[in-house]
């Protein structure tokens, strides 16, 4: 993990760990508390993410507020979002996966960062000094960068939004200032541009294949069923569309002169992020918590007319004030993550220092039972096991040859099986039962240890 790593020195144990399918931002969550050598220590993470949260929806109100959003159009847009994604119906998925422990959420707001700095820079231009521009262009690398570590289909905003904010900053104050503020940018995003140009070719091949790729193509579901899943499950969407269909008329209709402003730019940039979510094949309704949250308080942005905006110390204030309420209703989070869901993981680990195995596969994958969670629980356990785990979970799906899952079996020192009632990840379990005849050819029929739902085999390697 990142924490062990960097705390413990350790600069190729980090960079490995910061290369994954999981978001870099995710492998930094645990940096504030050091080491994760304790479960109590894995569960503050749940805070560093909330905090982090927490400063990005500060930033919007700081943005919102200078840009000259009405406080009505404000409370109103805040009910459009608490009832898209609000705790009403319980059991709803939108509000399960704006609440997880994932990035969408955080990805969400710093998006709408990115977009209401164009209507910011349009309505707050600044002298034409090399502080001002040299600031300017700090608090734009900033955001940037904060959103590139969280995902990427950050990319689509950066390639969007900076050359708009250029022309804008361009025309408000100058083209020299325009350049420097670019300049500042540029050299403040450069550890984030370096890690990207180092490391960042997995994680475009991944992103690409998940989103448009065969592992798209793995979660199809129609265009027609997404949306009325959604509305069933989360009945609170239906008043956010409304409001939009109603806005969006009457701009056409009535306020056409609206469409040719600044103000409007960040509505397009938004519209044109959820059409490419929505081409995808892969369809889930965290993917357009951009457009969720940022459409109402854009909405509100257009019609408010005769715009006042706050001071700058004020706006700073109110969002200060938000960042330390929203912050310190997440110390709770520390005591959210169940340690249950460890269970199956610690079973593992106890036979492995049974057999006193130092390579742990996996040979299926659930919600109870998988590559992360074991990891977990090495990293947490207090005798500090020795041990490698690795996984078959998605080596079907992305086409890997079986005879390179059949090495990994044989060179193994425990493969471990679930129990088919346990198996909630399809995609994730396409060969297992080619592995577990495998498995039985290698080291005979009956496992070395069956218990807890789990069949466990001994690999010999004479």
């Amino acid at each position: 993990m990142v924490s062990k790593g960097f705390w413990s020195g350790n600069a190729h144990e980090m960079r490995s760990a910061m290369v994954s399918m999981h978001p870099p931002i995710m492998t930094l969550l645990g940096l504030p508390w050091g080491p994760l050598s304790s479960w109590d220590a894995a569960g503050k993470c749940f805070i560093t993410l909330a905090v982090f949260t927490a400063l990005a929806v500060a930033c919007c109100l700081f943005l919102l507020l200078r840009v000259g959003l009405r406080p009505l159009y404000l409370v109103l847009a805040g009910a459009c979002i608490f009832a898209a994604i609000g705790p009403y119906p319980a059991g709803a998925r939108a509000h399960s996966e704006a609440t997880a422990f994932i990035v969408d959420s955080l990805f969400a707001w710093i998006a709408f960062a990115a977009i209401l700095l164009i209507p910011y820079e349009a309505s707050n231009p600044t002298r034409s000094s090399l502080t001002s521009a040299l600031a300017r262009g700090a608090l734009w690398a900033a955001i940037f960068s904060a959103g590139a570590l969280t995902k990427l289909s950050f990319l689509y905003f950066i390639a969007v939004t900076i050359p708009v904010l250029l022309v804008v900053r361009a025309r408000q104050s100058g083209p020299r200032n325009a350049f420097l503020s670019l300049a500042s940018l540029s050299v403040c995003s450069l550890p984030v541009t370096i890690y990207w140009l180092r490391y960042g070719r997995f994680i475009l091949d991944y992103g690409r294949d998940s989103s448009f790729g065969h592992t798209a193509d793995i979660y199809f579901i129609s265009f027609s069923q997404f949306v009325r899943e959604t509305l069933r499950e989360s009945p609170g969407m239906w008043m956010s569309l409304v409001i939009t269909i109603v806005v969006g008329g009457y701009l056409v209709f009535k306020r056409r002169d609206l469409l040719w402003t600044t103000s409007f730019l960040p509505f397009l940039i938004l519209i044109g992020y959820c059409t490419i979510c929505l081409a995808s094949s892969n369809r889930e309704i965290r993917f357009l918590f951009p457009g969720i949250i940022a459409f109402p308080f854009l909405i509100g942005i257009l019609i408010s007319v005769r715009r006042q905006s706050y001071s700058r110390g004020t706006a700073l204030a109110m969002a200060t004030l938000l960042a330390c309420v929203l912050a310190l209703a997440a110390i709770p989070l520390r005591h959210r993550p169940n340690r249950e869901c460890l269970s199956a993981s610690e079973t593992v680990l106890e036979q492995a220092m049974q057999f006193n195995a130092k390579h742990v596969l996996l040979a299926t994958d659930s919600s109870s039972l998988n590559l992360n969670l074991l990891r977990l629980a090495i990293a947490v356990s207090p005798s500090q096991l020795p041990i490698e785990a690795s996984s078959l979970d998605w080596r079907a799906a992305h086409g890997a040859p079986i005879e390179e899952d059949f090495r990994d079996i044989r060179e193994s020192d425990l493969v471990v099986f679930q129990n088919k009632e346990a198996l909630d990840s399809q995609p994730t379990n396409l060969r297992v039962s080619e592995y577990e005849q495998y498995a039985r050819q290698q080291f005979g029929d009956v496992p070395i240890a069956a218990v807890d739902g789990l069949r466990i085999y001994g690999v010999s390697h004479d």
